[in-house]
């Protein structure tokens, strides 16, 4: 699933004429989302859990955690992306939009929850 989002960013990320390495950004990019998701679920455990957590701590889990996704993906994505390129390339228009749908939902879904999860129910500590 996450081969083919990262496949649909890169085919965006392509057609912009001030981006050299679409490959590179597309790997950033479905990395962030992922981040997103991971740190929208860690708030909606410290939510119903009530946690008491440092500063301190919270950062370093958070660049642990982010370091994880980008090496899992570096090795999933990055290095696979001409692969990748060659498998998706042969879609037919309508399994492309059907893919581009579902890239634009992923992304929807994942800022919405976020922005939620970050609006009513993390509470500010710091």
């Amino acid at each position: 699933m996450f081969t083919e989002f990262y496949y649909w960013i890169y085919s965006l990320l392509k057609n912009i004429k001030t981006n050299d390495n679409p490959e590179f950004n597309a790997f950033l990019g479905i990395s962030s989302f992922q981040y997103l998701n991971v740190v929208s679920l860690f708030g909606v455990v410290n939510y119903f859990l009530v946690l008491n957590t440092t500063k301190k701590l919270i950062i370093l889990a958070s660049l642990v955690v982010l370091s994880s996704i980008a090496i899992v993906n570096y090795y999933s994505f990055f290095s696979k992306r001409e692969d990748i390129k060659k498998k998706y390339e042969r879609f037919s228009p309508a399994r492309r939009r059907k893919g581009q749908l579902f890239l634009f939902l992923y992304v929807l879904v994942t800022l919405v929850f976020f922005i939620y999860v970050l609006a009513n129910l993390v509470t500010a500590k710091y």
